[in-house]
């Protein structure tokens, strides 16, 4: 069969090249591929045309973005993790494979996560900001925190946490984590010791959070929460926003029940301009790009481009998300004409 691969919009620079730069397209060849004409901020039935398989970025997919199993592609492959704002029962019915990209994710979004909590914990923001304002006589206030000596803890322990985890072993730290699906020998092979969630909340000098969102998890940390956390505690948020009740969170911040925030995503996305969290001197903000570098658009599109080719070849790619849809008679119908 002729198997074409469509790049969504949002992966284009509007001038015959990448939006994320050099992204490793090679890995498609030599399948055919083209830019869609996509209209954020979902897909709909007609954007897949003939497509076979697509590439995308941060457009979304629900319950009416198929058609027939026949006219929906074999794959959808995400630059990225996370998939919560795709609705995979709504793939798995149209016989769609999901894939994502973890292995070309976790050292780019490991690093981020270490450079926000170096950033928020050494103050940086607020220390450019003495230096610009020329503000020399007040350098001693409101000193930094070191890292060595601290008790560093992920909520989550895939491969985001594990990544970071190696990255702070030059630091002497004690290593906590929390992660339902973890055993504690795998914690311990890698230094790092397996504890429930009120444990290294009450435990943590430093909380970062790199679990997936899932109606479980959205706000797993909120008030209660923060109440347990040390008064010189900071929580990092590389994941996703809505895993933290914003409001709880602010409420944390102005009365002192917690240090400080480092923070690359929000509850609500893009943040409003009047959010108390954009006033705060002791957090430390980025607009969900803090992992965006030539590291990442090199793996992601390596990864999300090498599932679209295997499956093109009759294999079936590592990181299918909804591995149920390769036991229905839609996606085996299709799969199996890519054998013929």
């Amino acid at each position: 069969m002729d198997f074409k691969v469509g790049l969504t919009r949002d992966l284009s620079n509007g001038a015959g090249g990448f939006s994320w730069g050099e992204v490793s397209i090679e890995t498609l060849a030599p399948l055919p591929w083209e830019f869609m004409e996509n209209a954020e901020p979902f897909l709909q039935p007609d954007d897949f045309k003939e497509f076979s398989a697509v590439a995308f970025a941060g457009v979304g997919v629900t319950a009416d973005s198929f058609d027939s199993p026949a006219k929906s592609p074999l794959v959808i492959s995400r630059f990225g993790v996370g998939y919560d704002n795709v609705d995979l029962a709504a793939c798995t019915r149209a016989g769609v494979a999901l894939t994502i990209t973890p292995d070309g994710s976790k050292k780019p979004v490991a690093t981020a996560a270490l450079t926000l909590m170096l950033a928020t914990m050494f103050r940086l923001v607020a220390k450019d900001y003495q230096a610009r304002t020329f503000d020399w006589a007040h350098r001693i206030d409101g000193l930094g925190s070191g890292v060595n000596g601290k008790t560093i803890g992920t909520i989550g322990l895939g491969n985001v946490a594990s990544e970071f985890f190696r990255l702070i072993s030059p630091f002497e730290t004690r290593r906590l984590a929390c992660d339902p699906w973890k055993k504690s020998e795998e914690a311990a092979a890698i230094g790092v010791e397996l504890v429930d969630l009120e444990a290294l909340l009450s435990q943590s000098d430093v909380i970062v959070v790199t679990a997936a969102l899932t109606p479980e998890t959205r706000h797993l940390i909120g008030k209660a929460q923060f109440a347990l956390m040390k008064k010189s505690a900071i929580i990092i948020n590389i994941s996703r926003g809505p895993l933290i009740d914003e409001e709880s969170l602010v409420d944390a911040l102005r009365s002192g029940e917690i240090a400080g925030a480092g923070l690359d995503v929000f509850e609500v996305e893009p943040i409003a301009k009047n959010n108390p969290l954009m006033q705060m001197s002791n957090v430390i903000v980025t607009p969900h790009n803090l992992a965006w570098t030539d590291e990442l658009a090199l793996g992601m599109g390596k990864s999300a481009f090498g599932s679209i080719a295997s499956i093109s070849r009759g294999e079936i790619p590592q990181f299918v998300v909804n591995r149920e849809v390769l036991e229905t008679p839609q996606f085996k119908e299709k799969f199996a004409k890519v054998l013929l």
